[in-house]
């Protein structure tokens, strides 16, 4: 359980014990060390003075093993200092490298811990704490330094170290609830049975009341003070604080009475844990520093541009005076009419300063007066909004730009805008490196959380609830996916599931609590389809969302740019991916294109689908398909099929929604729905009504082909049919649509590469028989002879029969009708989502089973056993999902 202060108990003592100065000058990786870049360059009295503006009444330097910093501020007099140390120790055993910090530190001690060769051999550090009695805390418990930490770690660090930082500024806020689960569940009891796994002894008395410290971990002079360690005035007295060591204000001035207090686990963590976008800040604002030290030799322009930008980590950079920087525009002026300025330039020349103007916040952060109370960068949530905001910006400048030289066969400006773009995404690394940076620990919090449960409690990974976001490209388009999709939402919410969907798309969308549209930075119409539309997400945006929700599964609905995302974003979180094979993109691409290109989409769609956990797949007939992908059969799961059934329903039938649209009254309308593509295979359905017209007219049956839908066959298509009896509606919405299907009287859907024909079930539902095509999925949720008929594509003749029977014989028709109704009344919504929420607990738990994460209670393994089965290994997945429609 995570402790707060009581701010009723009286005057709280702060200080933020984890905190780096210039004197911290090792690289913070190699990368870094090879460039001799450190990873501070904040000096000592900088911190001090912020730490002290931020409320701060006792103020420490923990510099990566090191006392220098720390010991300037003592030998130039600043109270209230206390000498500290983030010393690197390691296990004898592997090297697993650890963090403790130190405090009240003399040079002598300093020095000893080198000399006495600590830092290699952490039993022998830990014994030497407690015999020089010093206050530490063992930093960031759950950080994976040199992929070597483990579980079996922490329990001897449990014995070793009597303090533990809970709350680090500068790592993610879920590693607090790990180390607060860890810490809770030490009882003397627990404690006793880790002494007897490891054979270790603990040198502190009441090992298991743990000292609780936080601290800011800041670099950059961002977070200074905003993560601390408390004691309030109550703890300080049950402590046995001597009374002259508070001050008038009740807070202790005596350092050494106030760690006394945090050692007797009288402390307290306050304030803000970190995040990925504070990560990526403290990144950007060491590596400002690093680029500012070296402006020297550059233009006076380059300087003048760089200074500015480097106001935002709170740098004020030497300028060039108004004459310099004046004669350096004029030459560049002159330059650009013989070279045209850098794309990347020109964006963000245009875009930055009215994107700027929407944040004056930040923009009043830029002056002198402003950076002194914190630079822009320190403004985390809004500092990532601007960056999005201005990134966004800069993309649309070099999206038209692109456009443009690619009309006009500009090669060399093609190719300037392409190294921009790549500059322009090189940007981003420091969000990117964070965001995976932040998670990595994931797998080893999620086991200490449910090792440290109590069984029952709901806290262990195995008790809580599931959460899925889903990525799709689809979902403003007017198809059977994006249906699906919604359905699947609304679903969700209704029954209290923990799902959010996320999409990027200029389309309008329903408002739905859980669905996320997050904008495209470009999108343009699909290539021969106007209707749909290609769109390109901000990556950056969408991690950040995936980030704040943490799911447990990622669910990718289409193969796309979205979808792309949604596998990088279950690296990131270290989650199973699991999707559907909504459409047979390999046999759509072929019809449109040629075989060629059908087997290089192919490749793509094995590459695609090969990390997924669980691949639905809409109907039996496309399992095949998935296997020749290169997907094992035990990763496909059919997926029930389902629709909201009472929203297709006879009931809805109405007369007058036909007649105001211009069909006549009493005649006998046969419905198509859907996309009006190649792919649909409508040239065949346009060969069929042309002859079935025909015959239907000299038999005097009052008849009319519905085409409800678009694209780009459309035209053609009216064309082709302007002689016959034919109507387009175009694209049709809600109870428009439900009434236009109830109002039908037969449905015939020709495609052969639908993996399910959403659209047929829909109609089914709705009352009318429908004609199909005997490949593909459609066929599988018709009954042949009874509620419908299922043909074949290569006999058009039969299709043109089974029109004209059933548009003369209004009976058959009916008897049809009810009987398509009847049969779709086990496809409802309510049960697809149960199994659909079902396959990505099996997918989850399973996952969890691979990582070692196992039931410790009757409780957890009945919920094992009721998703997964009491056989099944990871190996060998649970098949109880192969029954459709059932």
């Amino acid at each position: 359980m995570v402790q707060a202060v009581d701010h009723n108990a009286g005057p709280v003592t702060r200080i933020d014990a984890h905190c780096h100065s210039s004197a911290s000058s090792g690289p913070v990786n190699a990368a870094a060390g090879m460039i001799g870049c450190p990873e501070c360059y904040s000096p000592p009295e900088k911190v001090y003075d912020l730490a002290m503006a931020r409320g701060m009444d006792l103020v420490t330097l923990t510099d990566h093993d090191t006392i220098a910093g720390a010991l300037e501020l003592v030998e130039r007099g600043f109270e209230r200092v206390v000498v500290g140390e983030e010393v690197t120790v390691h296990f004898p055993e592997d090297g697993c490298k650890l963090h403790v910090l130190v405090w009240l530190l003399t040079p002598d001690l300093h020095e000893q811990i080198g000399t006495l060769g600590l830092r290699d051999d952490v039993y022998a550090f830990a014994a030497w704490l407690r015999e020089k009695n010093l206050p530490h805390s063992l930093a960031h418990p759950l950080y994976i330094q040199n992929r070597k930490l483990t579980l079996w770690h922490l329990e001897r660090c449990a014995l070793l170290f009597k303090g533990f930082e809970t709350l680090n500024g500068a790592h993610s806020g879920t590693h607090r609830s790990g180390v607060e689960a860890f810490l809770a569940s030490l009882t003397p009891g627990k404690v006793h049975r880790l002494i007897e796994k490891h054979s270790l002894e603990p040198h502190w008395a009441r090992i298991w009341e743990k000292a609780r410290t936080g601290g800011s971990d800041d670099h950059a002079l961002l977070n200074v003070g905003r993560a601390w360690t408390g004691v309030t005035l109550d703890d300080a007295r049950e402590a046995n604080i001597r009374p002259e060591c508070v001050d008038a204000s009740g807070t202790i001035a005596d350092p050494r009475e106030f760690f006394r207090a945090v050692m007797s686990g009288r402390s307290h963590a306050g304030g803000a844990a970190g995040h990925s976008s504070l990560l990526a800040h403290q990144l950007t604002t060491v590596a400002a520093n690093y680029s500012a030290r070296r402006l020297g030799g550059r233009s006076a322009l380059s300087q003048e541009v760089a200074a500015r930008a480097l106001r935002f980590a709170g740098i004020d950079a030497p300028r060039p005076s108004k004459i310099r920087l004046g004669l350096s525009v004029l030459a560049s002026k002159v330059r650009r009419r013989r070279r045209p300025t850098d794309p990347l330039v020109q964006a963000l020349s245009s875009c930055a300063r009215d994107v700027l103007a929407n944040y004056p916040d930040l923009k009043a952060r830029l002056s002198p007066e402003g950076i002194s109370r914190g630079s822009a960068l320190s403004e985390h949530d809004r500092m990532a909004e601007f960056a999005d905001d201005l990134y966004a910006g800069i993309h649309a400048v070099l999206g038209s730009g692109a456009l443009r030289a690619v009309r006009e066969k500009d090669h060399k400006r093609i190719f300037d805008h392409v190294a921009s773009y790549a500059m322009l995404e090189l940007s981003q690394l420091p969000y990117l490196f964070s965001l995976f940076h932040q998670n990595k620990e994931r797998d080893l919090v999620e086991q200490v959380e449910h090792e440290s449960a109590e069984p029952g409690d709901g806290t262990s990974v195995l008790e809580r609830p599931m959460r899925v976001m889903l990525f799709t490209d689809t979902l403003g388009d007017v198809n059977g996916v994006s249906r699906f999709i919604r359905n699947v939402a609304a679903r969700a919410q209704a029954t209290g599931r923990r799902l959010q969907v996320v999409t990027s798309t200029t389309m309008p969308l329903e408002n739905a609590p859980n669905i996320t549209n997050v904008p495209p930075v470009f999108s343009t119409e699909m290539p021969r389809y106007p209707q749909l539309q290609l769109a390109l997400p901000p990556l950056v945006r969408l991690l950040r969302i995936a980030d704040r929700f943490q799911p447990d599964v990622i669910h990718v609905s289409t193969p796309g740019p979205v979808g792309l995302a949604g596998i990088i974003a279950s690296k990131m979180l270290r989650t199973p991916v699991a999707g559907v094979y909504h459409t047979d993109f390999p046999a759509y691409v072929e019809a449109l294109f040629d075989e060629s290109a059908g087997y290089m989409c192919a490749q793509a769609m094995r590459t695609f689908y090969a990390p997924f956990g669980a691949v639905f797949t809409r109907s039996h007939e496309y399992s095949a398909s998935l296997q020749r992908l290169g997907i094992p059969e035990s990763r496909i799961v059919p997926l029930q099929p389902g629709i909201m059934t009472e929203q297709f329903h006879p009931r809805f039938r109405d007369e007058r929604t036909m007649q105001a649209l211009g069909s006549p009254a009493g005649c006998v309308r046969v419905l198509y729905v859907g996309r009006v593509s190649v792919e649909k295979n409508l040239p065949l359905l346009t060969q069929v009504w042309k002859a079935a017209d025909r015959r239907l007219r000299d038999l005097g049956v009052n008849a009319e082909l519905v085409v409800i839908g678009d694209g780009p066959y459309r035209a053609e298509m009216e064309r082709a049919l302007r002689p016959c009896r034919a109507r387009f509606l175009g694209f049709r919405h809600a109870e428009e649509l439900s009434r236009l299907y109830a109002s039908g009287d037969l449905f015939v859907f020709p495609s052969v590469t639908d993996t399910l024909g959403q659209v047929v079930m829909e109609a089914q539902s709705s009352g009318m028989p429908v004609i199909v095509s005997d490949q593909g999925g459609p066929r599988e949720v018709v009954q042949d002879g009874v509620t419908g008929y299922v043909l074949s594509p290569d006999a058009p003749r039969a299709w043109i029969d089974r029109i004209v029977a059933l548009a003369e014989n209004a009976d058959t028709r009916r008897t049809m009708g009810e009987a398509a109704h009847l049969s779709m009344r086990p496809y409802s919504m309510e049960r697809s989502f149960e199994h659909y929420w079902r396959v990505h607990e099996r997918v989850w738990l399973e996952h969890l089973s691979r990582r070692g994460i196992a039931p410790r209670s009757p409780g957890q393994a009945a919920r094992l056993a009721e998703v997964v089965g009491p056989d099944a290994s990871p190996a060998t997945p649970s098949r109880e999902f192969d029954q459709v429609g059932t």
